[in-house]
């Protein structure tokens, strides 16, 4: 699941770069075209590693073509550690979101809020802190709350789930310009879906690849390993499948004239049940877990995050 964001919040450097970047393990990230199909074996479960011949591209594994509409419940607990503090927050919303087909075989999805069920923030995620570091910093106050209850985000995807972020920022609805860089806690994700076919009981391990990691100042090139498990298909065709994550990267990047130096480590595992006849999500669960570090000089500003994540997926609208 790729991180997410909205425009209504106005936040402190550090905790939105925390905010900005702490789903980022959930993306689930494609590991590149697989290059070994795995073969069934009959001892059980085994594990594959791509070592140059077609892992096959994950046809069973596609959202519908003809577009959707899914009313999603997602709880999610956040815990944050920076250098100005620590907060933690738990959430619970519905959301409807709408999936249009576009004319290159993508999806054009507009997620919104219907209910905030709730938000408890504590530290640098309570609501009332929130208020007053804004004060203090003479901006706006902020009230997060309100800005969960009214958030709203629309996004180009691929049909494995994946953002497209070119076709995303082109977007008529995206042109309006950020007030600043927030996060609505990933309420409108989407799993990503297995890029390569997968043999229930079977590991697939991808070969590496680099993503870039996108700071206000530059980007990071992270080395991303990641594995897919098929667990099971059930009689109503509902196939169960693990997928996890690990990255890291470091990087330096010249900001006005200064060198600051970049280093970032991630982790996410999920679990997620996806309907092959529907082509619809069922439900997702798991974790992502992240740590960056920012040398500046003079100046170091180091944040780490951890998330957990339960949501179920309804297809159609509420009555």
């Amino acid at each position: 699941m790729s991180p997410r964001r909205f425009r209504s919040l106005r936040l402190s450097t550090t905790l939105a770069l925390s905010l900005g970047l702490a789903l980022t393990g959930a993306a689930c990230d494609k590991g590149g075209d697989g290059t070994t199909k795995p073969k069934a074996n009959e001892r059980g479960a085994t594990d594959k590693t791509d070592k140059g011949s077609s892992l096959g591209d994950g046809s069973d594994y596609l959202y519908s073509a003809k577009g959707f509409t899914l009313t999603s419940t997602m709880k999610i607990k956040f815990e944050l550690t920076t250098n100005e503090g620590a907060g933690a927050a738990a959430i619970e919303a519905r959301s409807l979101l709408e999936a249009t087909p576009t004319s290159d075989d993508k999806l054009q999805i507009h997620g919104k809020v219907l209910e905030l069920v709730n938000y408890t923030g504590s530290g640098q995620l309570d609501p009332e802190f929130m208020k007053k570091q804004a004060e203090k910093q003479g901006q706006e106050p902020v009230d997060l709350v309100a800005g969960l209850r009214e958030a709203e985000s629309w996004l180009v995807v691929d049909r494995k789930g994946e953002l497209d972020e070119a076709a995303t920022k082109a977007l008529a609805q995206n042109q309006k310009p950020d007030e600043s860089a927030a996060s609505d806690f990933g309420l409108f994700n989407l799993p990503d879906l297995p890029p390569v076919d997968l043999v229930e009981g079977e590991k697939v391990k991808l070969p590496t690849k680099e993503v870039q990691r996108q700071l206000p100042f530059g980007s990071v090139p992270v080395e991303i390993d990641q594995t897919w498990t098929l667990r099971s298909i059930n009689a109503e065709r509902v196939a169960e499948f693990d997928v996890s994550s690990e990255g890291s990267g470091a990087t330096e990047i010249s900001a006005q004239g200064q060198t600051v130096m970049i280093s970032m480590l991630e982790e996410s595992s999920f679990t997620v049940l996806f309907n092959l006849e529907t082509q619809l999500p069922v439900s997702i669960n798991g974790y992502s877990q992240s740590e960056t570090s920012i040398d500046l000089p003079g100046q170091s500003i180091t944040f780490s995050t951890n998330s957990e994540l339960t949501g179920t997926y309804e297809a159609g609208a509420p009555g």
